[in-house]
């Protein structure tokens, strides 16, 4: 038990001057600071509203001599029971399970690593298969890309270890306030995260974090009997008979026998949604939002957000529109961020954001997307929708120059509907060229940017700039299909496979998709307890 001190406002300015917690928290209560024994940041967030009194809104954690006495005499002053964040097989009997086959799990995106971790909580190793490299040779193939404009079509910004996650600002936000949530970011701070992101109202790792973590948790993974295959794709499957419920063959001629197939493919793998449809595994067309990147200086964000002020963190926002019946909103926003060219497939361009952790780019990124509704590009196939985003993808590569250049445009000029001329400042790589982006998208996608852009600015006054980009095409917010899953989170047509995370329609960001993996990883744990093979086995040792 320790004391909670829930409504500690702090001036931002005074904030930049804290280095010591105890002696802060003993000159507001008045008492000696020996009393205070420490401190610990629960919570933190950045009020900026009012630009003329811009405040730290804390919680703080307080372990103090005397704690009776304090809670007495200080009404701020509450008890706090501290509560442990515990993996979702704790608790349960699956120790020393004799399964005949490792489970198998395609994609080692956060759905599938989180999958694997679920399952090594549970004593179940795993075997994990990645399309691409490790992020050691990873890193060294996308910065050919980004400087050279090289593409391999097996190991990019999408596919390879830690999937598309790995190259984000690697936000920890999440729409659902679902209690795994927290031992999601346990498992990142102890694989090398940074503390930081308990507490913060926005907490984010950035890419050069993520890169360490990922090699971290293999490393945890392999220790505890996963077997890693990277540079190998999924080829197909088919029924193992009598043997196990499924034979994988591998790109590389290995076959795998499993009783449990986790499919944690991505959202581009276009390849393997079109196998599973001809395996006429059950998916559903889904709706999903499509836009591009606006870019501008991060001086101009910081100016718009916080006026005068220039010792807080780079700014970010959040806005949202409407046209008509379709929503329009910022999405992945990176602060002192950099732009990617995340296609997934040759000859297409899709871009993305990335931050470092210490968000310095001098530049602010962030998606502007749009409602692509069901009605837009269904014709009666479930890929449509991903057929929809392949051709634009393509048609934003032919506007680029076809060398993984992108396309881009002056905010102002896209609204007015006139080409760009001068030099457009932007952190993509390869290079942007000067080209018309409403000629790019289907007529709903321009008319509606144009509206949420012009309101944005009603919003955030200046930022509507010469300064400022329409950047790419976004065309990864999420998953065009579903593959539906039962109550068991199996799949409805294919027993003993686990559609997972963002590829399967179930996620949309980091935090989602490693939850998605969690979920997926107890549901294979407790079919696995509940398997008769694996019980007759388990009653014969």
């Amino acid at each position: 038990m320790s004391l909670i001190w829930k409504n500690f406002i702090l001036p931002a300015e005074d904030f930049s001057r804290l280095t010591d917690y105890r002696e802060l928290v003993a000159t507001h209560l008045g008492v000696e600071r020996e009393l205070i024994e420490g401190v610990e940041v629960i919570k933190k967030s950045l009020d900026a509203r009012k630009k003329s009194r811009i405040v730290y809104n804390l919680q703080l954690g307080i372990e103090a001599k005397d704690q009776s006495s304090l809670l007495r005499n200080f009404d701020v002053l509450e008890l706090r029971t501290a509560k442990k964040a515990e993996s979702p097989v704790a608790g349960a009997e699956y120790q020393g399970l004799n399964s005949r086959h490792k489970p198998v799990i395609i994609g080692i995106g956060p759905a599938g690593i989180f999958a694997a971790l679920c399952l090594q909580d549970a004593g179940i190793p795993s075997h994990i298969i990645e399309r691409g490299e490790e992020v050691g040779k990873r890193i060294k193939t996308v910065n050919k890309l980004r400087s050279k404009g090289s593409f391999n079509p097996e190991s990019n910004f999408c596919f390879g270890e830690g999937g598309a996650g790995t190259f984000s600002d690697g936000k920890l936000t999440c729409g659902r306030n679902h209690p795994l949530v927290r031992y999601i970011f346990e498992k990142f701070i102890e694989f090398g995260g940074p503390e930081s992101i308990r507490y913060e109202a926005h907490p984010h790792i950035g890419t050069d974090f993520l890169l360490k973590i990922a090699a971290k948790m293999r490393k945890s993974l392999t220790s505890g009997g996963s077997e890693f295959l990277f540079n190998t794709a999924f080829k197909s499957f088919k029924s193992g008979g009598k043997r196990a419920r499924y034979e994988v063959e591998l790109s590389n001629g290995e076959k795998l026998l499993t009783d449990h197939l986790i499919l944690a493919i991505g959202h581009s793998a276009r390849d393997t949604y079109r196998y599973l449809y001809e395996q006429k595994l059950a998916m559903a067309p889904k709706p999903f939002a499509m836009g591009a990147r606006i870019e501008h200086p991060q001086e101009l964000i910081n100016q718009i957000q916080y006026g005068g002020c220039t010792f807080l963190p780079a700014a970010e926002y959040k806005l949202t529109a409407r046209a008509g019946e379709r929503g329009i909103w910022t999405f992945c926003m990176c602060p002192g961020g950099h732009l990617l060219p995340t296609g997934a497939q040759e000859n297409h361009l899709a871009i993305n954001g990335m931050s470092y952790h210490a968000r310095a780019s001098g530049f602010a990124n962030a998606a502007v997307v749009v409602n692509v509704l069901r009605e837009d590009f269904f014709k009666g196939h479930p890929l449509d929708g991903m057929d929809f985003q392949a051709e634009l993808e393509r048609k934003a590569f032919k506007y680029g120059g076809e060398n993984y250049r992108s396309p881009a445009q002056r905010l102002n000029d896209f609204l007015a509907k006139r080409s760009s001329k001068g030099d457009l400042k932007s952190t993509y790589k390869p290079g942007v060229v000067s080209a018309r982006m409403d000629k790019i998208f289907p007529e709903f996608i321009s008319e509606s940017l144009r509206t949420a852009l012009t309101a944005y600015n009603q919003k955030m006054r200046g930022y509507l700039s010469d300064e400022a980009l329409i950047v790419g095409l976004e065309s990864k917010t999420s998953a065009p299909v579903t593959l539906l899953r039962d109550k068991g989170l199996q799949s409805v047509s294919h027993p003993g496979l686990f559609p997972c995370g963002e590829g399967a329609g179930f996620a949309g960001g980091i935090v989602s998709a490693a939850l998605d993996g969690l979920k997926v990883g107890k549901a294979v744990a407790d079919d696995l307890a509940n398997n008769v093979f694996s019980q007759v086995i388990a009653n014969k040792a």
